[in-house]
């Protein structure tokens, strides 16, 4: 209030100050310029007059009259005849162009006696032209003084700086009397004010204290109420947002809220995690400018329609296609109109994947359990149409029905063991030797390679024990060698063992029929064959290199293939030794 009072006050006297300033500068220079003009205009008769009176013979005598009065008067005097010619000039001696055109020398020329402002290309500066018609014995013309208007301007620039010390001494008083008088009547608000300014501030524990009855007591009175008030009101309000913020935070699912403009209200971390937009202020921002999605589109548009909670399902492009689902809500009070909408979109791609595989593995299931089961039946009732009584006819049959059974068999027994292992306990884990556990594998398979294929291991001297089930283990590598030993008509397998940088590195490298690059990707994938017919043929379920591939994730390792059809496949796993163990 004070500093207004002040303002106010110091605005009415300069207005006052700038109007009166204002107008006398206006009316002082309008004067000054007049009776400038008029004296020049006096001066050039006057020397019209001198002309008049003297006795000229030859042009030498008109260029020593410019000089003799240019310099006594200190003005610039020029004399010019009814054509327009320069007859002399006391600023220059060389040659003039012809003046008739010029305004005062034409007004002249009739007979007036004019002043004119212009500016002189010859002297390069304004000047104050003063043109008189002149008569001599041989000349009928003009005589002009001219004098520059850099005195006029020096006169008027000396009158500016005068008004502006004259403002700046007038503006000092005021300024002390506006401070002097205000302050005599602020002081009464000043207690008020500062306490109100702590109050803004959030120190809600001041009360005011003053004597004053009137208006400012009430005022007083009112701001400790107030403060009282409001400081229960802000430690609600944040105890309440504090919640409200932990909750949102801790959510996995996108929260955003966006009122009738599409303006972002609130968001959570995840829904910036799910949107990934360039800038992480949006706040305040339409969000149709950060998001571009059917899904979360149609479902804004028909809460807005029908007034109730949609939800949507859809696709997120980014780096990977993503799956969402997106739950609309209207935003309001249960009694008060709806202002907006509250979104909560969710990342469902992984459960759609598990949608997939468990659907994908139940069908291939279903189809790797019926092939078998539709065999065995068919020669059941062979042989109870009459089969059984040709005892090798039987035989055979009944040994197809021991192949297929022992099919059946192992393909519960991967399913199981995948089920397990995708469990991801481990109760029994111990250091294990990998040389020891890589020779009885080989041990185990030796008897199943022709003689055209040679398996090669050379255990390192000292390898690292690695913490794990050593069924786990005997198990990824009776997969992953019995695959090679199937694939590998002719030529070697070789198996590699060793440490390197903390880590144990595992090579099955074979020079069979290898894999085809279309293939790599999909080689890991449940019930999965590169060439279906052998495989079955050689009594393969399809879960053994997803097996294999559950058990390096089992120890938090890595596995790469490399394989060129034609040359052979490398199986190259890799398993930290620290990280990983329980």
């Amino acid at each position: 209030m004070h500093k207004k009072l002040i303002i106010s006050y110091l605005t009415i006297i300069l207005l006052a100050i700038g109007i009166s300033t204002g107008i006398f500068w206006s009316k002082g220079y309008q004067f000054i310029y007049t009776q400038s003009q008029n004296y020049y205009l006096t001066q050039a008769k006057l020397m019209a007059d001198i002309f008049s009176n003297e006795d000229f013979k030859n042009i030498q005598d008109y260029e020593t009259f410019v000089s003799r009065y240019a310099d006594k008067y200190n003005v610039r005097i020029t004399i010019i005849d009814r054509n327009g010619e320069v007859y002399a000039d006391s600023d220059t001696s060389q040659p003039l162009e012809n003046h008739k055109n010029r305004e005062e020398v034409k007004k002249a020329l009739n007979g007036e006696s004019v002043t004119v402002n212009r500016y002189s290309k010859t002297m390069g500066q304004q000047y104050s032209y003063s043109a008189v018609p002149v008569k001599s014995d041989d000349l009928d013309g003009v005589l002009r003084v001219s004098l520059p208007l850099s005195e006029l301007k020096a006169l008027n620039g000396h009158m500016f700086y005068s008004i502006i010390y004259a403002i700046l001494i007038c503006f000092i008083i005021a300024v002390v009397a506006a401070i002097l008088f205000t302050g005599i009547l602020a002081k009464p608000f000043h207690e008020v004010a500062e306490a109100a300014e702590r109050i803004s501030n959030g120190d809600y524990n001041i009360k005011i204290y003053t004597r004053d009855k009137s208006v400012v007591g009430k005022l007083a009175e009112s701001f400790n109420i107030m403060s009282k008030n409001l400081k229960g009101t802000i430690e609600n309000l944040t105890q309440r947002n504090a919640e409200l913020e932990a909750m949102l935070s801790s959510m996995t699912a996108g929260v955003v809220a966006i009122d009738d403009s599409n303006e972002i209200l609130f968001f959570n971390k995840a829904f910036l995690e799910i949107v990934n937009p360039a800038n992480k202020e949006i706040l305040g921002h339409s969000l149709y400018n950060i998001l571009r999605n059917a899904a979360v589109f149609d479902a804004i548009d028909e809460v807005r329609d029908k007034n109730i909670s949609v939800e949507e399902e859809g696709t997120l492009a980014r780096e990977n296609l993503r799956n969402i689902r997106v739950t609309a809500t209207p935003l309001g009070l249960d009694d008060a109109k709806y202002f907006g909408v509250l979104l909560i979109i969710e990342d469902i791609t992984k459960i759609k994947k598990l949608e997939s595989i468990r659907s994908d593995f139940v069908s291939n299931v279903t189809h790797e359990l019926k092939t078998p089961l539709t065999s065995i039946r068919g020669f059941i009732d062979t042989l109870k149409g009459g089969a059984i009584k040709e005892e090798a006819v039987a035989n055979r049959f009944l040994d197809i029905i021991d192949i297929e059974a022992e099919r059946l068999f192992s393909l519960i027994q991967d399913i199981l063991l995948l089920s397990e292992i995708e469990s991801k306990r481990e109760y029994e884990t111990i250091p294990l030797d990998l040389n020891e556990c890589i020779n009885s594998v080989i041990e185990l398979l030796e008897s199943k390679p022709s003689d055209k294929v040679t398996i090669i291991f050379e255990p390192e001297p000292y390898l690292k024990p690695f913490l794990c089930n050593p069924d786990r283990m005997k198990q990824l590598l009776i997969n992953l060698l019995d695959n090679a030993i199937k694939y590998t008509e002719e030529g070697s397998i070789t198996i590699s063992c060793k440490e390197e940088d903390n880590k144990l590195i595992i090579r099955i490298k074979d020079t069979g029929i290898g894999i085809g690059k279309e293939h790599l990707s999909r080689i890991f994938e449940r019930f999965y064959r590169v060439d279906k017919g052998r495989s079955r043929k050689q009594g393969g379920t399809g879960l053994g290199l997803s097996i294999v591939k559950h058990i390096v994730e089992l120890y938090s390792g890595n596995i790469q293939v490399d394989s060129k059809p034609g040359e052979g496949t490398e199986f190259k796993i890799s398993f930290p030794y620290s990280g990983n163990q329980k």
